[in-house]
């Protein structure tokens, strides 16, 4: 993965991934203030000088930043430490790798407002928006306009380089909002010319068709014996492949919150593809988990869930995910994490189970009108 799908992997992922599972514990609100105090990270001296000085380059001025940042949940090996911080005034955001070996600046960004994007451009994405809709949300009614408020951020080049200095990028991503949805889309030149990136679209129960629903729902219980109650769903689309690359496929996820268990799903099926419980535990290292064992924990839950056989998979610990990789060459592959029992943490499959997983779990064959 080249630095600039890196980057751009951990902007698309941070409000979706977590590491997850076996049965929610009995102190899940201990849990989660601990995990809430976990997210909070002291800005030092010398990390607060660095910080400046990229938000000074971006915004062509001196800005007071918070003294506190927040950690994103995403618990990966490659952005295990990403964190933000905002401005006193909340117009402008530094997001950072925080690992203290590191410390590195991934993007600076700031508020514009919609005016400064063409109204032609606001119209395609409009246009996107309503395919989407329309193709998988048949039950909503959603009405879509653009909030004033504009977020606009530019990459560190540097961001791996050795040099300790940032440089920003040519090209600018932008985030367009609404009530109920947020777009992203890039401008390669600065030069006002963008192209629609992926898409997010929030739905509530009422606006669900009740079977996919259920579909979630049950296997929350199969996997963690865990009532699912959602709190939130997303519809997520990517459609640069269409848009930059001339494809005539997107690709697309349903993804389920109830702050406990995180659930993927194909829309195009219904079918689930991945599952995680925010409050597992997984192990680092396989000393204590022989393949052989790992299989035997993942199978039985892999064949309820995906209906995959894996009596043909082989298996091999991946070391820079942290998890068990079971792969077939005439069958579906599948990816799980194991706590130090034994239990799934997570387990996905299909294209969710993928070293290089960006959110989504399908290919969507839609054109915009």
């Amino acid at each position: 993965m080249n630095l600039k799908k890196a980057i751009v992997a951990t902007l698309v992922v941070s409000s979706m991934l977590t590491t997850l599972a076996g049965p929610i514990p009995a102190g899940a609100k201990a849990q989660e203030q601990k995990q809430s105090d976990h997210r909070t990270i002291q800005i030092d001296p010398k990390l607060a000088e660095k910080l400046n000085q990229a938000i000074k380059l971006f915004a062509g001025k001196d800005v007071e930043l918070q003294k506190v940042g927040k950690r994103e949940l995403i618990h990966n090996k490659g952005t295990a430490g990403l964190a933000e911080v905002r401005s006193v005034d909340g117009k402008y955001c530094v997001q950072f790798d925080s690992l203290k070996d590191k410390e590195i600046i991934l993007w600076v960004g700031g508020q514009t407002t919609i005016d400064q994007i063409s109204k032609q451009h606001q119209e395609e994405v409009l246009k996107w928006l309503k395919v989407i809709d329309a193709k998988y949300a048949k039950y909503a009614k959603k009405k879509y306009a653009f909030e004033q408020e504009v977020w606009v951020s530019k990459l560190n080049v540097r961001a791996f380089n050795p040099l300790d200095r940032v440089k920003l990028s040519k090209e600018k991503r932008y985030e367009l909002k609404g009530k109920d949805f947020s777009t992203f889309s890039i401008d390669f030149d600065d030069d006002g010319q963008l192209k629609t990136d992926y898409l997010r679209i929030d739905f509530d129960k009422k606006e669900l068709d009740p079977k996919l629903l259920s579909t979630v729902i049950a296997a929350a219980k199969t996997a963690f014996q865990h009532k699912f109650e959602m709190t939130s769903a997303q519809l997520a689309v990517n459609v640069f492949p269409i848009t930059a690359h001339g494809k005539n496929k997107a690709e697309a996820a349903w993804v389920f919150h109830d702050g406990k268990v995180t659930v993927y799903a194909d829309p195009n099926t219904g079918e689930i593809k991945g599952m995680y419980n925010e409050f597992g535990i997984r192990v680092r290292d396989h000393k204590g988990i022989s393949e052989k064992e790992a299989k035997e924990a993942v199978a039985p839950l892999a064949k309820k869930l995906f209906n995959i056989d894996m009596n043909g998979h082989s298996v091999k610990w991946d070391e820079h995910r942290k998890d068990y990789y079971f792969t077939s060459k005439n069958g579906m592959n599948v990816r799980a994490a194991l706590d130090a029992n034994k239990k799934i943490v997570y387990i996905c499959a299909g294209k969710a189970a993928d070293a290089q997983f960006d959110g989504y779990v399908a290919d969507m064959e839609v054109k915009s009108k």
